[in-house]
């Protein structure tokens, strides 16, 4: 029998809890242990989280945010899962957990392009994030829809798709190829973006109803995708996008210490340098 570390009651605690916007939906069996209270205890990070947070091919194939957070919010079992209405939530819970609400960002106003330093409360962010409605179906046209939010998995490997794209983009110019051979190369480039735009749709996507028939299988959906008329797949398309914009962080209202004019700016979580502590 192992003897207790009598070191043990100077491990990490929770120093903050959370409620997914979420409310917990969304997550495949078994991938989150949701408590009674529908709050989750969120621990600070440890020099390991610290370090694996360092390492540019973790952060850029995902594992080392995975790791982070099932490190920091243990009741979420399968980070991968995580769906993306809630995943900004936690990662600014684990922020505010580690390091406290304050964090130091910079501005640049859009009236007078002059750059100013604020601490923003990161604690005032997390409460106005919005939280979208999945469930309910959508009526376009003559279809009913139920959309759902991405895992982290899918948007993960989104992002390495279109990264990997634009990395083909940029070296075609200096590839030494012909123009034919060029023109050949960004032409495959295209179909395979606008699959990959169609891909990415058919997943949000739970299922489609017209009057006589409920269709809920990906393969299907993203065959109907690929030959329905362009206006009514734009307008899929914008649906989808005006319910994942419903649940994302608000703009920050900033006021510029030079003009003193207020303007908006968007919080992006770089994740190379958002879990560092401000100075």
């Amino acid at each position: 029998m192992t003897e207790k570390n009598p070191l043990s009651r100077y491990f990490r605690q929770p120093t903050i809890y959370m409620r997914l916007p979420s409310g917990g939906q969304h997550y495949p069996p078994g991938a989150l242990d949701l408590p009674a209270n529908n709050e989750l205890p969120v621990f600070p990070m440890t020099v390991r989280d610290e370090i694996i947070n360092k390492t540019p091919d973790a952060l850029f194939n995902g594992t080392a945010v995975v790791s982070l957070i099932q490190s920091c919010i243990p009741n979420i079992k399968d980070a991968w899962s995580i769906p993306s209405v809630d995943l900004d939530s936690i990662l600014i819970a684990i922020k505010v957990a580690t390091y406290g609400k304050d964090l130091e960002i910079t501005g640049s106003c859009t009236h007078c392009q002059e750059s100013s330093d604020y601490v923003i409360d990161l604690n005032r962010t997390l409460a106005e994030i919005g939280v979208t409605n999945y469930n309910s179906p959508q009526r376009i046209g003559q279809f009913e829809i139920v959309f759902r939010p991405l895992s982290y998995q899918e948007i993960n490997e989104t992002s390495q798709e279109q990264f990997n794209e634009q990395k083909i983009l940029n070296i075609l110019p200096d590839s030494g190829l012909s123009d034919q051979e060029r023109v050949q190369e960004i032409n495959k480039l295209i179909v395979k973006i606008t699959d990959g735009t169609i891909s990415a749709l058919s997943k949000s996507i739970s299922s489609i109803r017209t009057d006589d028939v409920l269709v809920s299988n990906e393969q299907q959906i993203h065959e109907f995708l690929d030959n329905c008329p362009t206006a009514l797949f734009t307008a899929i398309r914008d649906a989808a996008i005006a319910k994942r914009q419903a649940g994302a962080m608000k703009p920050l209202k900033l006021t510029c210490n030079h003009c003193t004019k207020q303007y908006e700016q968007i919080l992006t979580l770089d994740l190379s340098n958002f879990f560092v502590p401000s100075s």
